[in-house]
């Protein structure tokens, strides 16, 4: 894949899974039932932490034998459920995104990076 057709493809992800600033994602934390998902590889969390709250669930667990059930055991209403998305930078959260959005998912939410989190004092772990 050629950088032309990766700008693309991100573009996509962009336009259907959106990208949220740090107050909605804090309202949303604060009002809406949710889930937080890192995407970032098992070292990158080791390295320098989570979210409060969230579970990691790699990246590469999605692109390489993608099961529900990975997401789907930690939500108990998939419907009323808005499933925040993150990672190092934003990138890779909106393609793992994108995939949940295509295989049927709805309230799918890319909150971005978690520098971008720890830089606006976000909680955590």
């Amino acid at each position: 894949m050629n950088d032309t057709d990766l700008t693309k493809l991100l573009q996509e992800a962009n336009d259907k899974v959106p990208k949220l600033t740090f107050d909605e994602t804090m309202q949303i934390i604060s009002s809406d039932k949710c889930i937080i998902i890192d995407v970032r590889e098992e070292s990158e969390v080791q390295a320098s932490g989570l979210i409060k709250g969230a579970i990691n669930i790699p990246k590469s667990l999605f692109d390489n034998n993608f099961s529900s059930g990975l997401i789907e055991s930690h939500i108990d209403d998939l419907d009323k459920t808005k499933i925040l998305m993150y990672c190092a930078a934003g990138v890779r959260s909106a393609f793992v995104g994108f995939t949940l959005v295509n295989k049927g998912y709805k309230n799918v939410l890319n909150i971005g990076g978690y520098s971008e989190w720890v830089s606006n004092g976000g909680p955590t772990i």
